[in-house]
């Protein structure tokens, strides 16, 4: 999940979801943005986070940390 985190980290998106079939995923936008992110992939929690779980704030470079080259 780490393309999840890294978005979440830098891009104004409103909701994620996360499917385990060929790597698919939708990424929503809205004015008014939810800021939420759901998998559907088995093994991964359905609902990653959303605004008022603890880990909806902050930094999340530990979770992303590899996805670009260095």
């Amino acid at each position: 999940m780490k393309l999840a985190w890294w978005i979440h980290d830098h891009l104004p998106y409103s909701t994620m979801e996360f499917f385990p079939q060929l790597w698919a995923f939708n990424l929503g936008w809205h004015e008014l943005p939810e800021r939420t992110i759901h998998s559907y992939i088995p093994g991964a929690p359905r609902c990653l986070t959303k605004p008022g779980m603890e880990n909806h704030n902050g930094s999340h470079q530990s979770e992303w940390i590899g996805i670009l080259p260095t």
